[in-house]
């Protein structure tokens, strides 16, 4: 890898007057480029908005281990957790439509989901990971997870594993099911049409942000390169392995999406929005970036990368955990937003690290942009 002083670190303060392509994208094609040469990723995409205007849309490597067919700004990468963000925007659209509110109880609306200490579960306690309803119900394989309904029932038959409302513990599967369902009993229609009319079709990305992948579009797809373990397959190669899982709804983890794509979606959340398009009120996205931790629960000396507020995790300097926003993936890849710079960042990658959720490359974007380190 070449020395990282050959790639000049801008900070935030500078960053306020970039004003042109041409200043940022040769430094940060450069850190994506000797990446790929070091063996340290194998593909990724990098596009970044700046008050609703792109400012780089960048691509590097190839989409699978082979190393022979290069990326495009098209090819759709695997983005595991990072479609929580969409799930969360889509389901602040149906609040702001006025069919269900923060505190309602998840059981008023989807009644099969009362019982065995769920009857007080709240809205706003699904989107913040504090349901004590983390663990994924058992399946016999991954191809399960596939079957909605089927996934939706059994979570009706499961006893938080802690005490809703309490401590916070990542619903790193169920966050789909949980929130999905209740969107759609509200809504009355399936979350992956909530999903398509309120992000997906106003942002025209139809074919740049899929959950739910299309045997045609296969061949766009970036694989999933774990080559960097020694015992394989690891847990997201077996799981996007599974032409199951690939075909079917689970917005939690099996989403597909360009780079450009995460970043026009969290360009859509501040101020001016993109391309006329702005998906949430000021204040709902104010009240959805506050800090939802109980005061039993605090971070911890340290930080850690689970500081949610209504599902999304705040990222923001620690006088201001809410400046910024969004989600980070299994694979790597990322979405995010920066209210005090109107900056909106999608990244996506493909090898899997042993460092996971610590991915240098990131860390190298973020010093260049002036962006407070993200480990998610």
């Amino acid at each position: 890898m070449k020395d990282q002083s050959q790639h000049p670190s801008h900070p935030l303060a500078s960053m306020d007057s970039f004003d042109e392509q041409t200043d940022l994208a040769p430094v940060l094609q450069g850190i994506l480029d000797d990446a790929v040469a070091s063996g340290e990723e194998c593909g990724c995409q990098l596009t970044i908005f700046r008050h609703g205007r792109l400012v780089a849309q960048l691509c590097a490597g190839f989409v699978d281990a082979t190393r022979a067919k290069p990326v495009a700004a098209n090819t759709l990468f695997p983005i595991f957790s990072v479609g929580k963000g969409m799930m969360t925007t889509a389901f602040h659209c149906l609040v702001e439509d006025g069919l269900i509110s923060y505190d309602t109880r998840v059981a008023e609306v989807w009644p099969e989901f009362g019982g065995q200490g769920r009857d007080d579960i709240r809205v706003w306690q699904v989107l913040c990971h504090r349901t004590g309803m983390h663990i994924a119900p058992p399946t016999k394989d991954v191809a399960e997870m596939a079957n909605w309904n089927e996934m939706c029932r059994r979570l009706t038959t499961m006893a938080p594993a802690v005490p809703p409302g309490g401590k916070c513990c990542y619903q790193g599967l169920t966050y789909a099911w949980l929130l999905g369902e209740t969107a759609g009993r509200v809504a009355g229609k399936h979350f992956q049409q909530v999903m398509r009319e309120q992000v997906i079709a106003p942002l025209g990305l139809e074919d740049e942000m899929i959950f739910g992948l299309p045997a045609a579009a296969e061949k766009r797809c970036a694989s999933v390169d774990g080559t960097a373990f020694d015992q394989r397959p690891q847990w997201a190669e077996a799981f996007l392995g599974s032409e199951a899982v690939r075909r079917g709804f689970i917005p939690s983890a099996n989403g597909f999406a360009t780079a450009t794509a995460l970043a026009r979606h969290y360009a859509a959340l501040l101020a001016g929005g993109v391309d006329g398009v702005r998906l949430l009120a000021p204040a709902t996205l104010e009240r959805a970036t506050v800090l939802q931790r109980h005061e039993d629960d605090p971070i911890p000396p340290g930080g850690c990368w689970n500081k949610f507020g209504l599902g999304y995790v705040l990222a923001g300097p620690e006088g201001d955990l809410g400046q910024m926003f969004g989600h980070g993936g299994a694979g790597g890849a990322e979405g995010l937003a920066d209210r005090r710079t109107g900056l909106a960042l999608g990244f996506t990658k493909n090898k899997l690290s042993p460092r996971h959720p610590d991915h240098p490359v990131r860390d190298r974007i973020s010093r260049v942009l002036g962006l407070t380190l993200r480990h998610w």
